[in-house]
């Protein structure tokens, strides 16, 4: 189980990592991002990540329902990656 679903949870459900100036700005964070990395080389990324848990002996994704609850979240990261990149300027809606 992750250590962000057990008793840290507290913590975890605060903004953590950002600056002020980025809280300020979140869309900062997301021209930071998507200037280091294309569309495509997150797709890769998160496609590796989701085959590693898929493909290795991990008990977190040993039923098919979690196998499955893992799939669609990888396609709402899609999703958010994609509005992402929209919003940080970098793509154009086609």
């Amino acid at each position: 189980m992750s250590r962000f679903n057990q008793s840290s949870e507290e913590l975890f459900d605060k903004i953590i990592y950002l600056e002020e100036e980025d809280k300020q700005e979140p869309l900062r964070v997301f021209r930071r991002f998507y200037n280091d990395y294309r569309l495509h080389e997150l797709r890769y990324i998160l496609w590796s990540m989701v085959e590693a848990c898929l493909t290795t002996d991990n008990s977190e994704f040993s039923e098919p329902e979690e196998r499955a609850d893992l799939l669609l979240r990888c396609r709402h990261f899609e999703e958010l990656l994609e509005a992402g990149w929209l919003l940080a300027g970098v793509g154009r809606a086609k």
